[in-house]
């Protein structure tokens, strides 16, 4: 069961399907069995992916994927695109993942399958991570690519519709790239945005503060939630700035956004609260509210998660 309204329905407990009770089920089994994962170094998490190993089902690379450098001079970035003739539009994709770990090729059936049933061009951002690579070196890879596609897509794609999103950590840089394009009167060209289990708010939203020392397993805990965040955000940084909280940002003249969240997930506010904020500066917003669902929860084949698929490939050809 969906809602696509903050209701108190959407949080009742008799709306969570049979098939959310059986996906919480796994995970926590899955979770049980394994250490936490922020007792685990990143770059041992990364190559447990790499392997195929981890919480999120292994995606094969796929050979219609090409990988390619874009920007300009010293400023540039690697990008994975999923090609395809004459396309509607393109899909600006940032992958998730605390700012940590994640990467570009590691969702490739999930984007092969977006551009055959939406028509579109999908290019993923190959973004720096941090700890390595603090802030702010992700959302100007980010940027770098966005300006690039826009500035390029005609001449490249034959069209000038984009749409930028991603999940997590990637609809956190998501909105921090649309506050970024806003500054320089880049916008024009970009049609939308999904934004599925962002992350909005560095001081931490109240979902994710009042688990702390929950003895209920959750795919994200708090402990991993502050791991990233402070691995992300070294030294002294203002964690108020629209550009690291991007829900502090001005968001006047924002292209339509669609939200997509779980009540069971620990950024369940973030997405709440910038849903609303969204709708306050005058921009259009819709919200996608899964009962029961976890983060990462459409990573998981479902009945459920096939209607939240639906329904954002619904929004995505309709603010075009």
């Amino acid at each position: 069961m969906l809602f696509t309204s903050i209701s108190s329905e959407a949080f009742d407990q008799k709306n969570i399907s049979k098939d959310i009770h059986e996906m919480n089920d796994h995970i926590k089994n899955l979770l049980s069995n394994a250490p936490p994962s922020h007792e685990i170094p990143f770059d041992v998490l990364q190559e447990i992916r790499r392997q195929g190993g981890g919480l999120l089902a292994f995606q094969p690379h796929s050979k219609h994927a090409e990988n390619r450098e874009v920007g300009y001079g010293d400023q540039k970035v690697l990008v994975r695109i999923f090609n395809c003739d004459s396309p509607d539009f393109i899909y600006m994709h940032i992958h998730g993942g605390g700012h940590c770990i994640g990467a570009a090729d590691m969702q490739d059936q999930s984007l092969e399958k977006m551009s055959n049933d939406l028509n579109c061009v999908v290019v993923s951002v190959e973004y720096r991570l941090a700890p390595t690579n603090p802030y702010p070196a992700a959302p100007d890879d980010c940027e770098t690519a966005a300006i690039w596609l826009i500035e390029n897509s005609k001449n490249e794609f034959n069209t000038e519709n984009i749409v930028i999103g991603g999940e997590s950590a990637g609809a956190n840089l998501s909105a921090v790239i649309l506050l970024r394009l806003k500054s320089k009167g880049l916008l024009d060209n970009i049609k939308g945005a999904n934004l599925i289990y962002g992350s909005y708010d560095a001081r931490l939203t109240p979902s994710a503060i009042r688990q702390e020392g929950s003895e209920d397993i959750f795919l994200l805990s708090y402990a991993m939630i502050r791991k990233f965040r402070d691995s992300y955000f070294q030294g002294d940084i203002d964690k108020s700035l629209p550009d690291v909280s991007p829900i502090q940002g001005d968001l006047t003249g924002m292209p339509p956004a669609l939200f997509t969240v779980g009540t069971r997930d620990l950024l369940l506010d973030d997405s709440l609260f910038m849903y609303g904020r969204w709708l306050s500066y005058g921009s259009n917003a819709e919200i996608i509210i899964v009962p029961g669902a976890d983060h990462a929860f459409n990573a998981f084949p479902s009945e459920t998660t096939t209607l939240v698929e639906d329904k954002i490939n619904k929004f995505l050809r309709s603010i075009l």
